[in-house]
């Protein structure tokens, strides 16, 4: 399969993704080594393991992040937003005038399948390196948790894929004689992955401060219970997500603002997630969101830019707590900067004036040069009040509504906001899925959790999106956003196109299918 191949498992095999210090930050390569080095220690096992790490979020800001921020394009939280520099592949994606072949779809399907490629060279070989059976234990756990994630993103987004778990001698992905597995069986190998993860992985607290950021079992856990309620498996996904909750790893940060506060590394919240630092000497392990989610008027490239449908949701609680680290809005301070009293929202080049507050770097603590690949902060794929409301949500529809209020109050506590605990039935299912949207708010759940919950059997977002979604008609027959309404170079009726019978997967990369000289089909509708 085209670029598929790893010939070069060589330079670029230094991880800037899962470190969390210097010294976890492993130096390129000079040349090329051949499997038999890596595996030759458990340094080098270890090293090789890292490269695995490296594909969770790419090498560069559009292999894996830039589809991420696409997904999230295509809900209602988040505009494509950068006016000035329209992008059919990235504008009819979030539009649901799909590009199939756009390179962000196919990006994110190769570098998975890099990725996938890397963890099966390590299962089969860290078996026969000599090294502490912990060690060994704990890199295969690692590696088995990094290739469930890997599927567990491709089958979210494609539906049924390859399944890969072997690798020929020249590093090949053996997938071009392979067809679709069935989403059954795709979640049949992340269940297996994870349970084996679980079981060899230590707790968070068990880690050196040097091998912080590595994935552990609460990380394993946390994983299996979306994967569970993404099935719908739900007594499964309660008890998972409990495990995590009662396991005294965790807890939630005290101030919703410090989640994502620059130098808060591996907080107490924190889960899963992916720490950058800022080096000159090279290019790309820094982090990439400040800039690509940047406004245009604060050197950043303005996409995804969120919605006032997204800041209303914020005002009909009245959670300005979670608001003002959410959104920045054209013309106000932004909270946290005292450098910043009157943002430039550049509302004549952004749909909506408004910018991603989370992966925003206050001036005082940018680093020089503030650009691309060079920004020190973090990227949370997993935090405790993610399976927090997992849980509420697993417990609801498992009918233990009790349980189900007492994790959304715990949620709702820290940012100072009150529970009905009365609520009942749809209602206190719509204040769960509430809750996740305002919680979780830009940070690229949001998609996913529309395709997958339902009501009356109908995927949500196809209740947002469409000639009669709700969203839709927000901002063609209601809205009066002073930037959304008048800055039309994004039409207000975004997600007009969406077919349900289409979009709930993206299309399979077009290439990938001429490769496979059509052994791979592709989804209906595309």
């Amino acid at each position: 399969m085209k670029k598929l191949i790893i010939l070069f498992i060589t330079s670029t095999l230094f991880i800037s993704t899962s470190c969390s210090t210097d010294e976890f930050l492993d130096q390129p390569l000079r040349g090329r080594q051949q499997l038999d080095d890596f595996f030759s220690s458990p340094e080098n096992a270890e090293f090789f393991v890292n490269s695995v790490y490296q594909k969770v979020n790419g090498e560069s800001w559009w292999q894996v992040n830039m589809p991420r921020q696409i997904n999230d394009m295509a809900t209602d939280d988040n505009w494509s937003g950068n006016t000035l520099q329209p992008r059919p592949d990235i504008t009819g994606i979030a539009a649901y005038n799909v590009f199939p072949g756009s390179t962000y779809f196919n990006s994110f399907w190769e570098s998975h399948y890099i990725g996938i490629t890397r963890a099966n060279i390590s299962l089969e070989r860290i078996p026969d390196v000599e090294m502490e059976e912990s060690l060994k234990n704990r890199l295969l756990g690692e590696t088995h948790f990094l290739r469930a994630f890997f599927y567990f993103e491709l089958v979210r987004s494609f539906g049924g894929v390859p399944i890969v778990t072997t690798y020929n001698e020249l590093l090949e992905p053996e997938i071009n004689d392979k067809v679709r597995a069935s989403v059954e069986e795709v979640y049949t190998l992340i269940e297996e992955d994870l349970l084996k993860a679980e079981e060899a992985l230590p707790l968070k607290s068990e880690y050196l401060p040097k091998d912080l950021g590595r994935v552990t079992k609460g990380a394993a856990q946390a994983l299996l219970a979306k994967v569970y309620l993404t099935q719908e498996k739900w007594a499964l996904a309660q008890t998972m997500a409990n495990n995590v909750m009662t396991s005294s790893q965790y807890s939630l940060e005290s101030d919703f603002a410090n989640i994502y506060k620059v130098g808060n590394v591996n907080g107490v919240e924190s889960i899963f997630e992916i720490n950058y630092i800022n080096n000159p000497l090279f290019n790309e392990i820094g982090a990439q969101l400040a800039i690509t989610n940047g406004s245009r008027g604060d050197q950043g490239w303005g996409w995804g830019t969120p919605t006032s449908d997204l800041e209303n949701a914020f005002l009909s609680e009245g959670d300005n707590i979670r608001l003002r680290s959410t959104i920045i809005k054209h013309g106000e301070p932004v909270f946290g900067d005292p450098d910043v009293t009157s943002f430039n929202g550049m509302p004549s080049e952004n749909k909506s004036g408004r910018t991603n507050r989370k992966y925003y770097v206050p001036v005082a603590e940018r680093p020089v040069p503030y650009q691309r690949g060079q920004i020190p902060s973090t990227y949370i794929h997993l935090r405790l009040a993610d399976v927090i409301l997992m849980h509420a949500e697993a417990a609801f529809f498992n009918g233990d509504e009790a349980t189900a209020k007492q994790s959304l109050k715990l949620v709702r506590d820290r940012v100072q906001l009150t529970t009905d605990m009365a609520l009942s039935g749809d209602a206190l299912r719509d204040a769960i899925w509430k809750e996740r949207r305002l919680e979780l708010a830009l940070e690229h759940h949001r998609l996913f959790d529309l395709r997958r919950q339902k009501i009356n059997g109908v995927p949500r977002i196809a209740l947002l999106m469409g000639p009669d979604g709700s969203f839709v008609r927000y901002n063609t027959e209601i809205s009066t956003d002073p930037f959304e309404t008048t800055n039309l170079n994004e039409p207000q009726e975004k997600g007009i196109f969406f077919d349900i019978n289409t979009h709930l997967l993206w299309p399979i990369p077009p290439e990938e299918i001429q490769l496979s000289q059509g052994n791979i089909v592709q989804n209906p509708g595309y």
